[in-house]
């Protein structure tokens, strides 16, 4: 047995064994090596201070490999020798700018987990649904909700390939209003201090409109409103009821007020809601 390393055996069989890697993961481990011989040929004209070097500036692979879908991810295995069946994949790198990495990539600003779909939809949307929605970019309910503004459920349906029907109630699940927070500390200006804070994350709030909010026909303070939350003062007695909000429009929802209550539209207003 020789000291080097023996090279992997590649599998022979052209239809079973093994899978490969992700389409995504061999990209990224050939521009990494790219990114390392870039590095190098930089150092070495620095520190041999040379008035002229190479640079690569184009790659163009022709790549005999086996192709498989896993789930929703394309995987890759690279032929073996006698493996004639492998289907042919011509990839040309080239090099980009980080103006023009600035310009075209998909921005990935952090956003608040509670507003993440699987979150706040919880068992009103399966695992396959939530992937559904995320292979055209839907991750939040923000996301959700603008998708709903901009363009019709069934068109989206499409899209999505889920159920039109399907689509309508999670749309309206994820608009609708949820308790993100109580708190028993006294809300500011309250007399007594007997009150709690609850605050509602409502993704249907409309700018430079408050919602009105009612238990048992008694209005209740909006102390604060900002992007998609509302701030409530709550009497002790009206804690655990359900409260029905109206944002205008024919918009009414319905919260019971405790920690973690996701809210439901009314019934009146979602069937005319779900209608085209």
């Amino acid at each position: 047995m020789s000291g080097r390393d023996e090279a992997p055996q590649v599998s022979q069989l052209s239809g079973v064994g093994d899978l490969g890697v992700p389409f995504d993961v061999f990209i990224q481990a050939l521009t990494l090596q790219l990114d390392k011989a870039q590095a190098a040929m930089a150092l070495k004209a620095r520190v041999g201070k040379l008035p002229l070097t190479f640079a690569v500036k184009d790659v163009q692979l022709d790549l005999r490999a086996f192709v498989r879908m896993v789930e929703d991810d394309v995987w890759v295995r690279p032929a073996g020798p006698g493996e004639a069946e492998a289907s042919s994949i011509k990839l040309a790198l080239t090099t980009v700018t980080k103006p023009m990495i600035d310009e075209n990539a998909v921005s990935y600003e952090a956003h608040d987990a509670k507003l993440d779909l699987k979150e706040a939809l919880g068992e009103r949307i399966s695992t396959e649904e939530q992937r559904q929605l995320e292979r055209i970019g839907v991750h939040t309910i923000q996301q959700l909700q603008e998708l709903k503004k901009s363009a019709g459920a069934d068109v989206v349906a499409r899209l999505a390939r889920m159920p039109v029907n399907r689509l309508q109630q999670a749309m309206m699940a994820a608009t609708a209003p949820r308790v993100q927070r109580v708190d028993s500390a006294p809300a500011v200006g309250d007399e007594g201090g007997s009150r709690s804070r609850v605050t509602l994350s409502t993704p249907s709030l409309k700018s430079g409109r408050l919602p009105q909010v009612r238990v048992n026909g008694q209005r209740l303070p909006v102390r604060q409103a900002e992007a998609m939350a509302l701030e409530l003062s709550v009497d002790p007695e009206h804690m655990g009821q359900e409260a029905e909000i109206d944002f205008g429009d024919g918009e009414t929802a319905r919260l019971r007020l405790s920690a973690g209550a996701m809210g439901s539209w009314h019934e009146a207003e979602a069937t005319a809601k779900e209608q085209p």
